[in-house]
């Protein structure tokens, strides 16, 4: 018998997991989250796994551009549960591989990155529309494997922060072009004028309308590698929106595809 969340994530691309992380692993991961902002609190400049924001043009374009971002105040950082192993050990114990991503998928997956997800109020910059399997990196093998990825409030996500939007059913339409500047490597030119990897309005599916996906503080959304998805800034003047999630390697699915996506030229 497929359950709600399986038939979802297979449908549109994406699915809810309420309540998901509740209590004391809530907890678990508020504190760790905690560890790692004072890992930045001195951190004038992004790298090294850590993006500063910025005011105006955003964490990721100054990062690329190498201008001045604001002292401690992260806007991402990944590979989490390296620096602050408390995460590795709340994504266990909440059995997340062999458990919400085995039974949307049909097999376990392999955690192959975490990432805070830090937006602060103000000052929190958007994420473009993309598909997260045009950033996985060249040893990957997307032709035999796809990437799903479990996204745990760990404050209220709403329409007026920044949460999650998707296009549902995008999943199945195949990898569309992705245009702007690819994140420079350690030791090349700093960027004159950064554009954030992402889909032009242009190229975007007409397929169905987007979906803000708002979340309560434990909650979760669990959505393919494939499917387009964004988030807006955030505006407002007193509501952090902060979440982490898990990246898991999993067996490519039949229903995604991989070819390049009919757009319009």
């Amino acid at each position: 018998m497929v359950d709600t969340a399986s038939r979802e994530i297979r449908e549109y691309g994406f699915t809810q997991l309420p309540g998901l992380a509740s209590g004391d692993a809530l907890a678990r991961l508020r504190r760790a989250v905690g560890r790692i902002e004072e890992l930045a609190a001195d951190r004038t400049a992004s790298g090294g796994e850590f993006v500063l924001e910025a005011p105006g043009v955003g964490g990721w374009a100054a990062w690329q551009q190498g201008t001045g971002a604001l002292k401690g105040v992260l806007r991402s950082a990944d590979r989490i549960h390296e620096h602050v192993p408390e995460f590795g050990d709340v994504e266990r114990s909440l059995g997340l591989a062999g458990g919400p991503v085995a039974r949307g998928v049909g097999a376990p997956g392999e955690l192959v990155n975490s990432f805070l997800w830090a937006k602060p109020p103000v000052v929190g910059s958007a994420k473009p529309w993309h598909q997260d399997i045009a950033f996985a990196p060249p040893a990957f093998d997307a032709e035999e494997h796809g990437i799903v990825t479990v996204w745990i409030a760990l404050e209220p996500a709403t329409t007026r922060n920044g949460c999650l939007e998707f296009i549902p059913g995008s999943h199945v339409l195949g990898l569309f072009p992705h245009s702007g500047d690819r994140e420079r490597q350690a030791g090349e030119a700093r960027l004159a004028k950064a554009v954030e990897p992402h889909i032009a309005d242009a190229h975007l599916p007409r397929t169905a309308e987007p979906v803000a996906v708002p979340l309560d503080p434990g909650s979760a959304v669990m959505f393919d590698g494939l499917v387009v998805h964004r988030s807006a800034p955030n505006t407002t003047a007193s509501e952090p929106r902060t979440a982490v999630s898990f990246v898991y390697k999993v067996p490519r699915t039949p229903w995604s595809r991989l070819e390049p996506a009919a757009v319009a030229a």
